[in-house]
């Protein structure tokens, strides 16, 4: 009876960690995680927050402004360094967001809006379309491309700096 007691314990010990690693329920954990950094990232007020979760070995940046892409972590230092030496009083929320992950390599994609003053105090906004995407890098995620862009309108070609839905 001792050994029935303890085979039944061992099963349902093991039946619990067999549930607690099911693929979906790292990609719940997953899915929270990527959505906290998606928070910390529009929350940063320089370079360094910023580019905090990225891959300093691979990552891609398509800003909405040229270049074509800033490849590596040097490129994209510099355009986030540009946009922070001149904006002031940047304050990022996003508007909506929608993160999809199988636990190994994540999406997010989200409408994000931000509100900063320029560099001769002049209040600016926009609203912006970004979609991020990770990977697990020794275990934490880490952003390897991000693409932002706004629409355009054809008719004119000028950027729709604040449409909403």
């Amino acid at each position: 009876m001792k050994k029935f007691g303890l085979m039944a314990a061992a099963i349902v010990g093991a039946t619990a960690i067999v549930i607690g690693f099911r693929p979906d329920a790292r990609a719940a954990d997953s899915k929270a995680e990527i959505t906290d950094i998606e928070h910390k990232i529009i929350d940063a007020t320089n370079t360094d927050e910023a580019m905090k979760y990225d891959d300093p070995n691979d990552i891609v940046f398509f800003d909405f402004v040229p270049p074509l892409e800033y490849k590596g972590a040097t490129a994209v230092r510099g355009d986030l360094d540009n946009f922070f030496n001149s904006a002031k009083d940047v304050k990022g929320k996003i508007v909506a967001l929608k993160v999809v992950t199988d636990g190994k390599l994540g999406i997010a994609y989200s409408v994000q809006h931000f509100t900063w003053k320029d560099k001769d105090g002049k209040p600016q906004e926009g609203t912006f379309r970004v979609t991020d995407a990770y990977h697990k890098v020794d275990g934490e995620w880490k952003l390897f491309h991000s693409h932002v862009s706004v629409p355009v309108d054809p008719k004119t070609g000028q950027a729709q700096m604040n449409l909403a839905s």
